[in-house]
């Protein structure tokens, strides 16, 4: 057999053993024994080049090549395979070493190198020529396996992942214009069940949901890819729950493939569905619920519409511009609440006076517990409209002690002088106790009426539809007293246009304090000296201060205390119903009082909401001169019920006997020069 023969049966039977085997090592390995044992070689190596440079064996001869000499010379000159080739030189690359070895290194296109070494002899280069062909073979078989062995990787790794999901995860596949369930994992199944049939068109149906426009997705995708997110509604094995769904295209031999992941929402929804009825439920509350942060400068967070309307607000962006304290009379009552509720971490029914964006002054009742939200402490709060409360608690604790001492003892002194005149009704030196017999029932009749008009002052309720000019109403007050008080002066301040909403009540309230400071003044010329300014202390374009200023003794302290306090105890309580008219007529229009003393005199402050000078005003029964007390606060030529009442008890003090002077009125009634009531 000629030279040429030999060759070629050489490479033939070399090309016989190069074949995808298993794994890439074991195809590496059969081809790899065909070259050394057809070429006589010695040692070799298929070596795969990495995307860093390197080699990395996938079969040698021996298995551990740094034991022979020839083979790991030949691995260190691997990367000049790579370089050569860039630079375009012919392989393969022949070695001789000193001890008259010879290596070869073939390149693997697109693969790697081969190496074969052989310790006697060489290959002629006829016949590494002719290697080329057979080692493009080996390249290209070696490279299948390499993407068959990643392939099968990344398919284990898929369906690892697949299986691993805590989701149902369903893969499915379009043919002949039908989709069905080509996969699905074990959460699918324990959620949704196995398909019906096979390949589970029936289950699909029923958990493929409705995408836009109420229409199911559709199978003929025109070669587009169809993505969709969106909410449904499957029958599971336990049901019907949501799910999130998800479905993915994929690259396939099919019409169409897919991956359709189902996230389980139905925990979720029906926590969502939940708190949309509690916030409803909390938005239509008739008291108010919100969330602020800690301290008198904190924020508010949340309100629902019960705080909105009990503060007579705007809107909710009425709270974004303020902090909770702007809420209260006394913004440090804000910072003892902050710090009790911290301590405690909950608080029930603490009362303060709250004087809300409009025009009321409320009293409000606030409960609230401390909640954390993302490590921070936060405020759930609720707040009541107390303020109906307790104004009828106190008027019922006044006109209970009205009716407790007042009566009481006037009725002991009726008795004590009904019993003198039983023993000698006929001697003249008892008709002092006849005379104070009568007064004393003219005063028991003038306090009931001094109750009436408490009522009456409730009765009109907080609803103001009238607008009231300041100046004409001090003007028509100073008018009427100047016709009764001649020993008296009185002087309205000059200051320009002013107006509060306001109706009879206030021209009420005028009148008990100017009765008051001339009534029980000890001066020989009484003074009294009314005025208005913008509100100094407050928003002066929301607020007007009417001021009524005297040169008398002043208010007895428990009396102040009673009034600016609002409350009345067993130990503090106030002398009359005189200045709790005031108070109450004042709130009532939504203002507030303030008393003011120095040895100059008193000072009274109204504070009372600004109107618009363009709105239309309507002082009928303001300023016009009422014929009843109720009403207008004074009959013709007499002072008002209360003041008449501490007229005529003034009168007693300085004609009754010893004898009723034992019996003095609790409420002061028998002291109303001494202990003056304002």
């Amino acid at each position: 057999m000629s030279s040429r023969q030999q060759r070629i049966q050489t490479l033939y039977e070399i090309s016989l053993s190069i074949g995808p085997k298993e794994t890439l090592a074991a195809t590496a390995e059969e081809a790899l024994s065909g070259y050394l044992q057809k070429l006589n070689c010695s040692v070799g190596g298929v070596y795969r080049r990495e995307d860093d440079g390197s080699y990395d064996p996938v079969a040698t001869v021996p298995t551990d090549p740094p034991a022979d000499g020839l083979l790991a010379a030949a691995s260190d000159n691997l990367p000049v395979v790579h370089s050569t080739e860039e630079l375009g030189e012919i392989h393969p690359i022949a070695t001789e070493t000193d001890a008259g070895e010879w290596c070869y290194l073939f390149e693997l296109p697109a693969f790697g190198a081969l190496v074969l070494g052989k310790h006697t002899g060489e290959l002629d280069s006829v016949t590494q020529s002719a290697l080329t062909e057979v080692n493009e073979r080996l390249a290209e078989v070696c490279q299948s396996k390499l993407t068959e062995r990643q392939l099968r990787k990344e398919r284990n790794r898929s369906h690892a992942v697949f299986d691993a999901l805590p989701e149902p995860v369903a893969r499915t596949v379009v043919e002949d214009g039908t989709e069905y369930i080509k996969a699905c994992n074990k959460p699918f199944r324990q959620t949704f069940g196995l398909p019906d049939e096979t390949p589970g068109r029936g289950l699909l149906d029923e958990l493929t949901p409705e995408t836009v426009g109420g229409k199911r997705r559709a199978t003929d995708t025109g070669g587009k890819r169809q993505y969709v997110t969106t909410e449904t509604r499957c029958p599971t094995k336990n049901g019907h729950g949501e799910f999130l769904f998800h479905s993915v295209p994929v690259e396939s031999e099919y019409e169409a493939e897919y991956i359709q992941l189902y996230v389980d929402i139905s925990d979720q929804k029906k926590r969502e569905r939940d708190l949309e009825r509690y916030e409803r439920l909390v938005e239509n509350l008739p008291i108010g619920v919100f969330q602020t942060t800690p301290g008198p400068d904190g924020e508010f967070r949340l309100v629902n519409q019960g705080l909105v309307d009990i503060l007579e607000a705007d809107s909710k962006e009425y709270f974004d511009d303020i902090a909770p304290s702007d809420l209260y009379l006394d913004p440090e009552r804000r910072q003892e609440f902050s710090e009790r509720l911290l301590a405690e971490g909950a608080v029930e029914g603490s009362n303060s006076s709250s004087r809300p964006p409009p025009e009321t002054r409320l009293w409000v009742e606030v409960s609230g517990i401390v909640t954390e939200d993302n490590g921070e402490s936060v405020f759930e709060l609720a707040m009541q409209d107390i303020s109906a409360r307790k104004e009828r608690d106190q008027q019922l604790s006044v006109l209970n002690r009205v009716l407790r001492h007042n009566l009481r003892n006037a009725i002991n002194v009726i008795e004590g002088n009904a019993a003198l005149l039983g023993d000698a009704v006929e001697e003249e030196h008892l008709q002092a106790s006849v005379e104070g017999i009568e007064r004393r029932v003219k005063n028991l009749k003038q306090l009931s009426e001094k109750a009436v008009t408490v009522r009456s002052v409730f009765d009109k309720g907080r609803r103001i539809d009238t607008v009231c000019d300041v100046g004409e109403l001090l003007e028509a007050v100073a008018t009427e007293f100047e016709s009764r008080h001649m020993e008296a002066s009185f002087t309205v301040g000059e200051f320009d246009s002013l107006y509060v909403r306001a109706d009879s009540r206030l021209k009420l309230a005028l009148n008990e304090l100017v009765s008051n400071a001339i009534v029980h003044n000890d001066q020989p010329n009484p003074s009294v000296t009314m005025t208005a300014t913008p509100a100094k202390e407050d928003r002066e374009e929301e607020w007007i201060d009417i001021v009524i200023a005297d040169n008398g003794p002043g208010i007895p302290t428990q009396e102040r205390n009673t009034i600016e306090t609002g409350d009345e105890t067993p130990l503090q309580h106030g002398t009359g119903l005189g200045l709790w008219l005031v108070y109450w007529a004042i709130s009532l229009l939504g203002g507030d009082v303030r008393i003011d003393q120095s040895s100059s005199g008193t000072r009274v402050t109204l504070t009372l909401p600004r109107a618009d000078a363009d709105d239309p005003v309507d002082t009928l029964g303001v300023t016009q001169r009422e014929d009843n007390h109720v009403a207008g606060g004074l009959e013709h030529g007499e002072p008002s019920g209360r003041n008449r009442e501490l007229d005529s008890e003034s009168d007693t003090e300085s004609a009754t006997t010893d004898t009723t002077d034992s019996n003095q009125d609790v409420d002061g009634s028998e002291a109303a020069a001494g202990s003056p009531e304002k």
